[in-house]
């Protein structure tokens, strides 16, 4: 059962994106702050390309949605109003793919796994990224096996 800040913490909300120059195009769409992994195997088999993008911050607040709405920075720049300038752990998450596997082991039970990518892993990123309670509880199962197993890389 949750508990009760587990579950006004975790909620849909509405993101928005602008580049941070004069004119630029402001688009909203839908996401999630701080998404469970129910939420997050939810939006990935509802997603356009099956990918999802999210920002993490430094008290691990994250904002999470779908690739095919915008990318990092303008959502950055649109949620806070400041430019970034390194100080959020950015990421992708996706499935496993047949593509992902190694030619030299395939292992065909990893495909469908969850795969967790961190981007910017020289300024803040990993750090800032295992402050959020549900990236911790994923990263936590890097070592599982079978289906319970998640994929980790930090770029």
């Amino acid at each position: 059962m949750k508990s009760f800040l587990q579950y006004i913490t975790e909620k849909p909300a509405k993101l928005s994106s602008a580049f941070p120059y004069k004119g630029a195009e402001w688009s909203d769409f839908r996401g999630f702050e701080n998404p469970s992994e129910k939420e997050i195997t939810t939006a990935l088999n509802k997603s356009k390309i099956k990918e999802l993008r999210f920002v993490v911050d430094s008290k691990g607040k994250m904002w999470m949605w779908d690739s095919y709405d915008a990318i990092h920075e303008p959502v950055i720049y649109a949620m806070t109003g400041e430019k970034y300038v390194g100080d959020y752990a950015k990421g992708m998450i996706n499935f496993m793919t047949v593509n992902d596997l190694d030619d030299l082991d395939p292992d065909m039970e990893a495909v469908g796994n969850l795969k967790v990518i961190i981007m910017n892993t020289r300024t803040v990123g990993t750090n800032f990224a295992l402050k959020n309670r549900t990236l911790k509880l994923l990263a936590k199962r890097i070592n599982a096996k079978d289906k319970d197993r998640v994929y980790w890389s930090d770029i």
